[in-house]
């Protein structure tokens, strides 16, 4: 060890590193003997090219260093990759001698800089206008009550632990043009609605914490759950198996049945939901997927009659691509939950089909990229948790619709959806389906 003073030493490594170090020879450091063995561990590490000298690559005669500016010089050395095992333990020696301003300035710094490339924030700012009956699902399919018009933006911000695993969030919020208030998540001016972490488990992933689940297709199931989910993937062979917990005081597929005496009934799930996908790639163009999904302690509520039962849900779809600029979708989507009867006393149906033929595919960073799209769907009320594409629970009916991208990371959607319910929600009978939508996404 020697004492907090300066050493006069080649200019050689020292003058390299000294951007930004040009004022530090007024610290008021006393001199290190030209002889200490930091001198040559100095020298070595420029000989070995783990330090440079001055910009034309010369040592330019002696120069005075302080123990700050050899702090730096030593924290950047410490930054260098692949060092050579001699190299690295000079490095580590000098890290050692210097720890105090190590940690006082450079290795600090080093850190602060590192973690702020771990964290990266992006997000989605949308607005929409909706018209029409747009609710299928609830006994009254009423404009002026289930407008759902909005501007909204959803915030991710994802962190870097450490090589294996990163912790996920994502903040949303929704403002409702109708009612002119916030009104989606429960009239909270903010929800968390997804906040997980993410990492390597052995050859696969594992996945905690209450983040986005997805069956095959989406025809089962694309909300929330809080849980774990551990995925694989073996060559063309991918899939998860999931267990976790719905959010409480939901319906299957939202749906509620009015009944004479003015009441409402429907199944009321149970928050417990466990489910294993697998997806298969039969060739480059064509993909196969099918998910089991089952529910736990679901209520059903009808005319005055309760009674529970866990429900077994099933998923099958394919999706190939038919040409050079033309794909096409297709999955069907059952469950074991039968015997209830709707609002005019026919039994809710609990299977469905949808597909969807789609012309060209858009990008938000091809500007004037572009795709044209139509869907059918026959979709019973008790076929689906929660599906991916809007107003297909309870529907039987045609959508047609294109999205453009007019410039970078921007996108405009619109489309025009027509049919009728599958079940009736209200005495009076099926309602019809009749929904024009436009909107706009930013992406940031």
């Amino acid at each position: 060890m020697f004492n907090k003073s300066t050493l006069t030493i080649t200019t050689s490594a020292l003058v390299l590193m000294s951007t930004g170090v040009a004022g530090a020879a007024s610290n008021p450091f006393s001199d290190v003997p030209q002889d200490s063995w930091a001198y040559d561990a100095v020298a070595t590490l420029a000989a070995d090219g783990v330090i440079d000298g001055f910009p034309d690559g010369t040592y330019q005669g002696n120069k005075t260093m302080t123990r700050y500016e050899m702090a730096q010089i030593v924290a950047r050395a410490m930054a260098k990759e692949d060092l050579q095992k001699a190299d690295k333990a000079i490095v580590d020696k000098l890290a050692a001698e210097f720890a105090e301003e190590l940690d006082n300035l450079g290795v600090r710094v080093a850190d602060l800089e590192k973690k702020s490339d771990n964290v990266k924030f992006t997000g989605t700012a949308r607005l929409r206008y909706d018209d029409g009956d747009i609710n299928a699902t609830n006994p009254k399919a009423d404009w002026d009550k289930d407008s759902a018009s909005h501007a909204h933006i959803e915030y991710w911000i994802k962190g870097k632990v450490n090589d294996n695993w990163t912790g996920v969030s994502q903040i949303e919020t929704e403002y409702n043009m109708k009612s002119d208030s916030i009104t989606a998540y429960g009239d909270k001016d903010i929800q968390v609605n997804k906040i997980y972490a993410e990492g390597n488990f052995g050859d696969s992933m594992l996945k905690i914490g209450r983040y986005g689940e997805f069956s095959s297709y989406g025809r089962i199931i694309d909300t929330e759950i809080s849980g774990a989910e551990y995925t694989f993937e073996a060559g063309d062979l991918s899939g998860a198996l999931t267990y976790g917990r719905l959010k409480d005081s939901r319906t299957l597929a939202g749906t509620k049945f009015e009944n004479k005496s003015g009441g409402e009934y429907g199944a009321y799930l149970g928050t417990e939901y466990s489910s294993a996908r697998l997806k298969y790639n039969l060739s480059p163009v064509t993909s196969i997927g099918a998910t089991y999904g089952r529910l736990n302690e679901v209520t059903v509520a009808e005319k005055g009659n309760n009674f529970q039962d866990s429900v077994n849900i099933w998923e099958a779809g394919f999706n190939t691509k038919l040409a050079d600029n033309l794909t096409l979708m297709a999955a069907y989507s059952k469950s074991d939950l039968d015997g209830v009867t709707d609002s005019v006393g026919s039994e809710v149906v609990n299977d469905g089909w949808f597909s969807e033929l789609r012309y060209k595919q858009h990008n938000p960073s091809d500007v004037g990229s572009f795709a044209i799209f139509t869907n059918y769907r026959n979709v019973g009320a008790f076929s689906t948790i929660d599906a991916t594409v809007d107003y297909t629970e309870n529907v039987r009916g045609w959508t047609l619709g294109f999205d453009y991208v007019p410039m970078e990371n921007t996108t405009i959607e619109v489309f025009y959806t027509t049919g009728t319910q599958v079940n009736a929600t209200s005495t009076e009978g099926r309602q019809d389906v009749d929904i024009f939508r436009a909107q706009m996404e930013f992406y940031f």
